[in-house]
């Protein structure tokens, strides 16, 4: 495949390549969205700078265990098992250096190559120790940038240090632990950066994500006040609205890392107040005090509120801050700083302050990757994958000593690759006799001198400079440029300013001088660190009574901390006019300048370790790691220096490959034998190819050439100790030991196969002997079992026998006994159902009388009534029976005149039917008594005893007429027609209308949904409106129904909630009844099929029309409490009997005839409740509900159901009954019906069949177990006592 057509995946796999068709390859792969590409086994990256679809899970999958690597596209993903199974193979550590320019990707790709290690490893036998780590290795990424990467002008998430990760392996590929260490993080940057760049991300995140009352409570108010979060001339820390959006999703995320992490609510509190003190702290700013020569602070507001946020004394902290001390000779000597001196130590000790932070917030990562030692292996040492991310080569504008030591790391990772990569192969070629053509390679051995040779190195220099408290900037040049001169790779600049240039492996690079050596200098005057470790805070004593470890984590002590103060109890200080703590400590300090304190204390213990030789450390402890492991290598790559995706600048790219050898390391990838192994390694890797694997082969030139020729592979060289390989050549070899495998298995499959067939042919013979003596054992015991069974049997039956005459002959005593006792109790029976009886004719003849005499009192007092008369009457006469103003407000506005002639009209019907016995007019539904209310089913029977199964507690009285008329509070007759005493208004009478309608439409759905489901399990249908808006409906099942305003349903199936109910019409009004509901009320239904309903809170419930009951069957109950529901009472508001009252009057009305079944189905299926009262119309009223009652509706369908109720409207008609004469009333048999001879199946034969004979009208049963609602279920006469308990009445024709 040629060059330049951007399909070539593997470049060291091109014969000819030139840097101009390199540079082409990569450009038309970056086109097409290619960003990986191979050089060998070295990947090379360039930064897409957008989100591309490569490292969902089925890549991830797709890139798992790799057989053939160029079967597959470049991805980092192969890069990642490619070290995994190089772990697994080779038993030996493995690291992965990923390098290039500051913007490259270099963070993101260690971020993916972790990932994907942790999900290579987590297979089924080792997800209990990777699952604990997995969350936790892929988060404490996310931390550390928070805490360590800045906005640069070359990448808006720069690392500012270097940090290596280790990952812990058991020898069975387990990943069970991890390590992460740090150095080189840029403190400077807390105290100053360039122009257009910003401050760690923490102090934007903070800002953008503490509330108003979490940024009080550790004393922040205005971000753009802060010295050091000023960029520029920028008024605003935020560049836009979605800058400080996005800084607050990402401390959204930041608090749910640390709490993973480990960090409690009290840690992340005590974070956030800690880098509001270093905030306050770089706020303070000195001038020169004329009185002492020092300095003092101008203002001392963010000097109190550091201190009181650190736990330290204010007075202590200022005279730390504008004092220093020295130990010369044993004494201890306190002198004043100077302007210069005093930013200085200001801005070391908020360094200090971050940076022991940041240690410590590794200590704490550390901890939770801390090894499980249940699955660490019993060696001590572990497989272990290093990889290494650090920041990449930096050349700003003005470049400091970070960037000198940032650029150093660089260089020695250069040196790293060339040394592995081009120098140990050619040593060995060269060594081995292996002739191949000569490559060239820029070796930086020279500039790596000049950084870190002793005693004259430039780090040596600095160091050596720093100790002198006079040294200047340029006295360091001087003695650079003196020094170092021998050097080509370094050079002074022209100019007043001191400045030296660097001729780096990636370019020359222009350092400044200024600030070199107080940036190295880095230390804290004793007077600050003894301040801050008698701190009161737990946390600033800890920090800084800790030490730094090798791997730049903070080493906590053991001993249990103080905790005397919390920082999270600050309070905003206040200060005192006039008082300035600095001048006064300033004066102190003057006055005792010449008096020495002798102090038992080595002059050592003032001794501390320089930047520089921290650095240099860290650096050669990163290299041990990394010689100890196998390398694999990634170089990133940056298209342009706008971060913008699809833009390749060629000069940008040219330059990084250019500099990092990516042109000869093709050429040596090409020619070259990245693979060196020994010849026993060889061997007993692969010897299995050619020789047996128990076979011994002595390590020589002979069998690892049997080897490579038995494997087929070509382009090899072998040395005098070792096997040159090509980079493709160990994939070859994988794949050839993989298919001997294969052969050796089943090989081994079928000799398994063979053995196995004959251990089972010998075990069925085996088996088969043993069953047959089994077999022949058994039935021997069989036989002596069989044989005492029989005899017991026998026995046993004889026993029975005896036992069963025993039991006839006490069956038949007692049932004679018993027998006796029921001729007993029947005839006691009999004689008190005579007794009450007659008892009861009694009372009704003394009724009727009263009655009739009533209604002759009445006609005789409206003949010689007038107009005046009447109204003076109804004044006095009925003082005493007037109702109370507060029930008259309740109800319905009615004039006396209207009344009475109402009243007139219903005397002339009911005189009519008691003396003509003709159908009742259709306004008598309902008639109210002076002292009860008298149902229509009494007085349509006016019994003790009703058919269709209505129960009478007490015998039935004759009407009393006259009390209709006596009380006006109690008597009150309606016409149902006729609507005036109902509507107040003509408005008001187009919503009876509408409710009319209402109810019909009701009725008529539920027909249709009966006739669709056919669920007889069903009793009822709720409707819950708001004033004339149907808002929900439910189908009642269960037995008892809880109905509230809860906001979501307990139960779907007994609790209706109904403020879980949306309306998008709902006015002002009912949305605040809705809240009012409160407890609401319960339903329940009997085996009667009768609705009961119990008030279980404190507000209105009003049963509808309470007070014209011929619109609905209610109760007696309900229309004494005026329709109102009483708190925990249980009250019947849909009472069945006055349901067939109902039905057999509409009977009697139509004459016998076809009756209006939808105005029964609107009027007597159908109950209403408001659950708050209103004096308005009722379709006006705010929360009301419907029930229909399924099973009356059901009834009225059942053909047989309405058969019965004209048969028994026929046989009322037929009775004859005079009310006038008691004696025509009919005659209640008390006594209990007897007993049905079972042989014939009927009643014995009576002497009076005719007058004597009983029967039993059926009633409707609601049984959802075992018959539909509406069958008739008839009683049989012998449970007569049971039934007239449970309600059943009889009636004797």
């Amino acid at each position: 495949m040629e060059a330049g057509t951007g399909k070539v995946d593997d470049l060291a796999a091109l014969a000819k390549l030139t840097e101009q068709t390199l540079l082409k390859e990569l450009e038309l792969r970056y086109g097409q969205g290619q960003i990986y590409t191979y050089i060998g086994d070295i990947l090379v990256a360039v930064n897409p700078f957008q989100q591309l679809p490569l490292y969902d899970s089925k890549h991830s999958k797709e890139y798992r265990n790799i057989k053939v690597k160029s079967k597959l596209k470049p991805h980092i993903f192969a890069v990642a098992d490619c070290i995994y199974q190089d772990l697994l193979t080779n038993k030996e550590p493995q690291c992965c250096v990923v390098s290039g320019e500051s913007g490259a990707g270099k963070t993101e790709t260690t971020k993916l190559l972790v990932r994907q290690i942790v999900q290579l490893c987590t297979k089924s036998g080792s997800v209990a120790a990777s699952s604990k780590l997995h969350d936790a290795l892929i988060e404490i990424n996310p931390l550390m940038e928070a805490f360590g990467n800045a906005q640069t002008k070359m990448n808006g998430n720069s690392s500012r240090f270097g940090k290596y990760i280790e990952l812990l392996f058991s020898d069975q590929g387990e990943l069970f632990g991890g390590r992460v260490s740090i150095f080189l993080l840029e403190k400077t940057r807390v105290t100053g950066f360039n122009r257009d760049e910003q401050n760690f991300h923490i102090f934007y995140h903070m800002f953008a994500g503490l509330s108003e009352r979490q940024r009080t409570s550790v004393l922040l108010t205005n971000p753009d006040r802060h010295r050091i979060l000023k960029s520029g001339d920028s008024c605003s820390i935020f560049t836009s609205k979605a800058h400080q959006l996005h800084h607050k999703a990402m401390f959204i995320k930041l608090q749910k890392i640390l709490t993973n992490t480990g960090f409690l609510q009290e840690d992340c509190e005590m974070i956030y107040a800690y880098l509001s003190a270093i905030l306050h702290l770089t706020d303070i700013q000195f001038e020169p005090d004329q009185e002492t020569d020092g300095v003092f602070i101008t203002d001392e507001y963010p000097l109190h509120v550091s201190t009181e946020l650190l736990g330290v004394s204010a007075e202590e902290m200022a005279t730390a801050l504008i004092s220093n001390v020295h130990l010369i000779r044993g004494e201890t000597i306190v002198n004043l700083k100077n302007l210069v001196q005093a930013g200085d130590g200001r801005d070391a000790l908020a360094k200090a302050l971050y940076s022991r932070l940041f240690g410590w917030i590794i200590s704490k990562i550390n901890n939770k990757l801390k090894p499980d030692l249940s699955y660490a292996p019993k060696k001590s040492s572990c497989p272990v994958i290093g990889l290494l991310d650090i920041a990449g080569f930096e050349n700003f504008t003005s470049n400091g000593f970070e960037q000198l030591c940032i650029n150093t790391s660089n260089e020695q990772l250069q040196h790293y690759f060339n040394q592995h990569v081009f120098a140990w192969e050619k040593r060995d070629l060269d060594k081995e006799g292996v002739k191949t053509s000569h490559i060239s390679f820029t070796n930086n051995s020279e500039i790596l001198g000049m950084f870190i040779e002793r005693p004259l190195g430039l780090y040596a220099l600095i160091d050596e400079e720093s100790k002198f408290p006079k040294a200047t900037a340029n006295s360091l040049l001087e003695k650079v440029r003196k020094h170092l001169i021998k050097y080509s790779c370094i050079k002074k600049e022209k100019g007043r300013e001191p400045l030296f240039t660097i001729q780096h492996y990636a370019g020359p690079v222009t350092y400044s001088v200024s600030g070199m050596l107080e940036t190295n200098r880095d230390t804290l005057s004793q007077n600050i660190l003894e301040c801050l470790e008698r701190s009161e805070s737990g946390m600033i004593y800890q920090l800084f009574s800790a030490q730094f470890s090798d791997n730049g984590e903070l080493s906590t002590p053991n001993q249990e901390l103080r905790r005397t103060k919390s920082i999270l109890m600050c309070k905003q200080p206040t200060l005192e006019r006039g008082k300035s703590l600095s001048k006064t400590a300033g004066r102190k300090v003057r006055q005792n300048m010449k008096k020495a304190l002798k102090e038992i204390q080595d002059d050592s213990f003032y001794k501390h370790r320089t930047v520089g030789s921290q650095f240099q450390d860290s650096l050669a402890a990163l290299m041990t790691k990394l010689m100890q492991c196998q390398p694999h290598f990634i170089r990133c790559i940056k298209p342009n220096n706008s971060q913008a995706s699809q833009l390749f600048e060629k000069k940008l790219v040219s330059q990084q490959l250019r500099y990092t050898g990516i042109l000869e390391t093709v050429r040596i990838r090409h020619e070259g034998f990245p693979v060196r192994l020994p010849f026993q390694v060889f061997l007993d890797r692969y010897k299995f190819i050619s020789y047996p694997l128990t076979a011994e082969v002595e390590a020589g030139t002979a069998a690892c050439h049997t080897v490579l020729r038995e494997a087929g592979l070509h382009k090899w060289e072998l040395g005098t100790r070792k096997v040159f390989l090509r980079y493709w050549h160990p994939e070859q070899l994988k794949l050839v030991m993989e298919r001997k495998v294969r052969q050796v298995v089943l090989v081994q499959s079928l000799v398994r196969r063979f053995i196995g067939c004959r251990k089972v042919q010998q075990l069925r013979q085996i088996l088969e002997a043993r069953k047959q003596a089994q077999a022949k054992s058994f039935l021997m015991m069989v036989a002596e079992l069989s044989q005492q069974i029989h005899a017991d049997l026998k026995e046993l039956h004889n026993m029975d026998v005896t036992k069963h005459k025993q039991s006839l002959n006490d069956l038949a005593r007692e049932a004679e006994e018993s027998k006796i006792r029921e001729q007993m109790i029947e005839e006691k029976r009999r004689k008190l159902a005579l007794a009450e009886a007659e008892r009861e004719k009694k009372a009704a003849e003394l009724r009727l009388a009263e009655a009739q005499k009533r209604i002759q009192e009445l006609e005789t007092t409206r003949k010689v009534e007038t107009p005046s008369s009447i109204s003076s009457s109804s004044s006095s006469g009925f003082e005493d029976d007037l109702p109370s103003p507060e029930l008259s407000k309740e109800e319905p506005k009615h004039t006396w005149r209207k009344q009475r002639a109402n009243h007139k009209d219903h005397v002339a019907g009911l005189r009519n039917l008691l003396e003509s016995k003709a159908e009742p007019p259709e306004q008598e539904n309902v008639r109210l008594n002076k002292q009860k209310w008298v149902p229509i089913s009494e007085r349509l029977y006016a019994t003790p005893a009703c058919p269709y199964g209505i129960a009478r507690k007490s015998p039935a009285r004759p009407l009393h007429l006259q009390s209709i008329f006596s009380d006006p509070s109690h008597g009150q007759v309606y016409d149902p027609e006729n609507v005036s005493h109902y509507a107040r208004q003509s408005s008001h009478s187009k919503i009876v209308v509408n409710k009319v309608e209402h109810y019909n439409g009701l009725i008529q759905e539920a027909l249709q949904s009966e006739s669709e489901t056919q669920n007889k399990s069903n009793w009822g249908k709720l409707v819950y409106m708001e004033k004339s808006q149907r808002c929900a409906s439910f189908i009642l099942t269960e037995p008892v129904i809880k109905i509230d305003g809860a906001h979501y349903s307990s139960d779907p199936s007994s609790h209706v909630a109904l403020n879980s109910v949306e309306n998008l019409f709902r006015d002002e009004q009912v949305g605040k009844i809705r809240e009012y509901i409160g407890k609401g009320m319960q339903l329940q239904i009997d085996t009667e099929g009768d609705i009961w309903a119990k008030k279980l809170g404190m507000n209105d419930i009003i049963v509808q029309d309470h007070n014209d009951p011929s619109l609905s069957c209610i109760s007696e109950e309900v229309i004494k409490d005026r329709g109102r529901l009483q708190k925990d009472k249980r009250v019947k508001i849909f009472d069945m009997k006055e349901f067939r009252s109902h039905v057999i009057l509409e009977m009697h009305k139509a004459g016998l005839g076809r009756i209006n079944l939808k105005d029964l189905y609107s009027r007597c299926c159908i109950v209403s409740l408001t659950l708050v009262k209103s004096s308005m119309d009722i379709m006006e009223t705010p929360c009301w509900i419907n029930i229909i009652n399924l099973g009356a509706l059901r009834m009225l369908r059942d053909e047989n159901v309405m058969a019965d109720f004209e048969k028994e409207l026929k046989k009322i008609m037929r009775s004859n009954i005079d009310f006038t004469k008691i004696s025509q009333l009919p005659q209640i048999d008390k006594q209990k019906p007897k007993k049905t001879d079972k042989k014939k199946g009927k009643l014995p034969q009576r002497k009076n069949q005719e007058a004597d004979k009983v029967f039993v009208l059926p009633e409707p049963v609601l049984d959802r177990a075992s018959k539909p609602v509406g069958d008739f279920q008839f009683k049989s006469p012998r449970k007569w006592a049971k039934l007239k308990q449970n309600g059943v009445s009889q009636l004797t024709e």
